[in-house]
């Protein structure tokens, strides 16, 4: 099993999708080839509108929360660090749960002290209040992240106060039922109560890096929207269709925040 970085994109529907093409399950994957720093450049080295407008509503939506001190948890983190920082001022440590051996190097180095390419990132963070008082993210986050080696399908039930998934659970197979999975055990990890976000792509017909390519889920926004449901309560849904398109192959995404019932 793997855990996917996360992906600026997204595409929707209104109801499930009524066939899709058998493809790979997730442990027919080579996780393990992923480049992390080609994904980077191709996603995240330009601030995009999506990206910023998610990233801001994750915001507010976590400093609204009134977390102090919290154990938080990025699921899938690959080669995004903007779900992580999002959760910074409120943490007492991070896991940053991943698969792939590739991107799990790419997040250590970028703990110890993450490149300047973020910045734009956290200066979104930082015009609210509550991240603004944070004056030093990096040294924050060299601190309390913690990196593993973790597959979603075995996080620990109830270990954490607070989490995040960002564009998992569409991009780690092209299997429905292991997609519905992810987003169950994501869910049952956090405690009763706890504050989330996760976002995925809608419609996805997969992606590549480089020269390689990886699966998806074409998932449609009801059948997200009621998976996370059955697992939470106060769910808003906030969906972006981007302009330009990051890539071919969706039209939107989605994001969905909450607290878990535990």
């Amino acid at each position: 099993m793997a855990l996917t970085p996360a992906a600026g994109g997204g595409e929707s529907s209104t109801s499930p999708m009524p066939f899709q093409t058998p493809g790979p399950v997730n442990a027919e994957v080579q996780w393990d080839g992923f480049d992390p720093q080609t994904y980077v450049r191709h996603n995240y080295a330009d601030l995009r509108a999506d990206d910023r407008e998610f990233l801001r509503r994750t915001r507010d939506f976590f400093a609204g929360a009134k977390l102090s001190e919290a154990r938080c948890v990025d699921v899938g983190s690959g080669a995004n660090l903007y779900p992580t920082l999002s959760l910074l001022p409120f943490a007492h440590t991070v896991d940053l749960c991943e698969w792939s051996a590739a991107n799990v190097c790419w997040l250590r180095q970028q703990v110890d002290s993450y490149d300047p390419m973020w910045d734009p990132y956290w200066q979104v963070c930082a015009e609210h209040p509550a991240y603004a008082a944070l004056t030093d993210p990096r040294r924050r986050l060299a601190r309390v992240a913690r990196v593993s080696q973790t597959s979603v399908f075995d996080l620990p039930r109830h270990a954490w106060d607070a989490g995040t998934m960002f564009f998992v659970a569409c991009s780690i197979s092209a299997d429905r039922a292991e997609s519905a999975h992810a987003i169950a055990r994501f869910l049952r990890a956090l405690r009763p109560g706890s504050p989330f976000a996760v976002a995925v792509m809608l419609g996805s017909a997969g992606y590549r890096v480089g020269e390689h390519s990886f699966p998806a889920v074409a998932l449609a926004r009801a059948e997200v929207v009621a998976g996370i449901a059955a697992g939470a309560y106060d769910v808003e849904v906030h969906e972006e269709r981007p302009r330009p398109p990051l890539r071919d192959g969706y039209a939107s995404m989605l994001l969905t925040t909450g607290r878990t019932r535990g």
